[in-house]
């Protein structure tokens, strides 16, 4: 204390009392994370504040997927959303289902007819793309459906969307909103701005709906079939059509298409991923692998590809990291053997697993293991080196036709089972089975189902996020403020969403906000998501504390060091029972033209620090 006169004692003993007793309230608009236990009170995915880097914010070592699944289920052109959390003897529950094409054309029965829609892709935000890849001679349909947000076509105020309304885990067509062709023409019209007549997507959780490539002028194209969908490292998506043997660069934003076609030799495109180097890497049903660099560029692409010669032909494709210098291996799911390697430093191929089974999918999980997914049911992980680690036979109802395997969030392992519509669940480390969930007719995903590859692959990133209540409602929120340190090209940012309720946030989209700089928003409620991003060496950002505070928090930080203390209370203190200096006007926090111990009293129900410490 600066000021430890008599005078000023029984006031200062009075002030820490206060702020001790504001300890318990720091959801009145001001709150400063910077311990475990106050990490702890948000919700960490991809990050971690383990021993012995306590009290602080880094990246997993072991990386880690969304919560969540996107299943495509071709036989009745709709995309299921799966909760992966495991409750109970479940192994998690069906949230959500959306149509990727009419609801009032019924469902095929079958994955190569119609719509069909199949690859699914998720950026770092959380949101779904879903490709059609239409067997019945129309363009291939691209779909984004919002992880947050939504687009309110009827101007109701209201979240109009699919939901487990009867909360039984699994969705019903009733609990689905309708895509109908009101005009007739075999497109899924709708504006992508105000006013939205016409709109036939039903559902406001769907951004948009458009053909790759854009418009190509009537909807028949000749069966074009798209076939890869994989999400670039500058945050747009890239879709391979079979029949063109060509890739499309689309904005993740809108749709439209950035750049194609890229044609990629000897390679019908069947399911691709992106690399940290921004380079694509591309499946083909053949004995093809295929590339494409800088696809994180405007241009101009390279495409090439290379032979591998007697291995069989190729389905699914995951990648991982070499040990040492990181460069990118690419995994190949196919028949005739578990799966085949291919190193990118030498561009060379070899089948390292001693066990030959062949597969369909195949997937990587945190710890850099290879996992694939036998095709008559059943999974198997293998480790870095080729060397196996568990083979487990299908679950109950499962023993067909296996489509697609991925890591969830807890590196539990889901199975996709296309012949019998279901999905079943693994537990990572030792393989025991966790159970199985109903699907749509005929599921069918090869691709980043889970978002693993968009957040530890293409892009290093995880999140931390967290609800602060600001203690009324219209609460006026301020700043943000943090310190981190950063190593060359590693980054934290931060995003902020407001509303009156808990339920309501939902509804809201994210803003960006930068370090320290006033915003304007208002709710009693604010839901601060802080994302770390590693450089392409992998490198993480460290983030030492974080401060969210409301505009009279802003008022009360005196000294201007992000945060409300004794400092400030004595600064308050010092010109009490003065008027407003013209110098520092911020001394009168109530605005009433007079400094005293109102000021100084609402100032200490902001202190961010224990016992309004400095």
């Amino acid at each position: 204390m600066t000021n430890s006169s008599p005078l000023h004692r029984p006031m200062l003993r009075s002030l820490a009392l206060a702020c001790t007793l504001a300890l318990g309230a720091a959801q009145a608009g001001t709150v400063t994370y910077t311990l475990d236990a106050d990490f702890d009170l948000g919700t960490l995915l991809n990050l971690n504040h383990n021993a012995p880097n306590s009290n602080q914010l880094q990246l997993n070592v072991i990386g880690s997927g969304f919560p969540l699944l996107w299943i495509a289920n071709a036989g009745e052109h709709t995309l299921s959303k799966f909760d992966t959390t495991q409750i109970g003897a479940s192994p998690g529950r069906e949230v959500a289902r959306y149509y990727t094409w009419f609801s009032n054309q019924g469902p095929t029965n079958y994955a190569w007819s119609g719509p069909a829609p199949s690859r699914t892709a998720m950026d770092i935000d959380g949101n779904a793309y879903v490709l059609n890849r239409h067997f019945d001679g129309r363009s291939a349909v691209l779909i984004k459906i919002l992880a947050n947000g939504f687009i309110d076509r009827n101007g109701n105020g209201v979240v109009d969307t699919s939901f487990d309304a009867d909360s039984n885990g699994s969705i019903q067509s009733s609990e689905m909103k309708s895509m109908i062709d009101l005009n007739g023409n075999g497109v899924i019209d709708c504006p992508q701005s105000a006013p939205y007549t016409g709109c036939e997507i039903g559902d406001e959780r769907v951004a948009w709906a458009v053909r790759v490539p854009d418009g190509v002028g009537a909807p028949l194209r000749n069966g074009r079939l798209g076939r890869a969908l994989c999400m670039g490292k500058d945050g747009h998506l890239w879709v391979g059509l079979f029949n063109d043997g060509a890739y499309y660069k689309v904005s993740s934003v809108d749709g439209h298409t950035l750049a194609g076609p890229v044609g990629v030799p000897n390679v019908t495109p069947y399911g691709c991923l992106i690399d940290q180097n921004g380079t694509l890497w591309s499946a083909g049903l053949g004995s093809y692998l295929g590339k494409i660099t800088g696809t994180d560029t405007a241009g101009p692409y390279s495409a090439s590809s290379y032979y591998h010669g007697n291995y069989g032909s190729n389905y699914g494709i995951a990648l991982g990291k070499a040990a040492g210098d990181g460069h990118t291996m690419v995994y190949l799911g196919g028949t005739g053997y578990s799966y085949l390697q291919f190193d990118s430093a030498t561009n060379t191929f070899s089948v390292p697993a001693s066990m030959y089974t062949s597969t369909y999918a195949t997937n990587v999980d945190g710890s850099g293991n290879i996992l694939v997914s036998k095709v008559n049911g059943g999974i198997a992980k293998f480790n870095a080196n080729g060397g196996l680690i568990y083979d487990k036979p299908p679950q109950a109802n499962t023993a067909t036709d296996s489509r697609g395997v991925m890591p969830d969030a807890n590196n539990d392992i889901w199975q996709v089972a296309l012949g019998t519509s279901r999905v079943s669940k693994y537990e990572g480390v030792a393989g025991g089975a966790l159970g199985v969930l109903n699907t749509g007719n005929s599921p069918y995903t090869y691709s980043d189902a889970s978002g693993f590859a968009a957040a530890n692959i293409t892009v290093q990133t995880g999140t931390w996020t967290v609800v602060q209540d600001g203690g009324a409602a219209g609460t006026p929120w301020g700043t943000v403020s943090w310190n981190a340190s950063l190593p060359a090209g590693a980054s934290v940012s931060v995003k902020v969403r407001t509303a009156d309720t808990v339920p309501a946030l939902q509804g809201q989209s994210f803003a960006d906000v930068s370090n320290g700089v006033a915003f304007s928003a208002f709710g009693k409620y604010l839901e601060a998501q802080v994302r770390l991003t590693a450089n392409s060496l992998g490198a993480s950002p460290v983030l030492q504390d974080i401060t969210i505070a409301s505009v009279l928090q802003e008022k009360c930080d005196i000294d201007q060091d992000g945060d409300v203390d004794i400092n400030d209370i004595n600064a308050i203190l010092a010109a009490r029972n003065k008027t407003v200096p013209p110098a520092n006007p911020a001394l009168d926090i109530d605005g009433n033209g007079v400094i005293n111990v109102n000021d100084s009293r609402g100032c200490v129900l902001k202190c961010t620090r224990p016992k309004c410490a400095p």
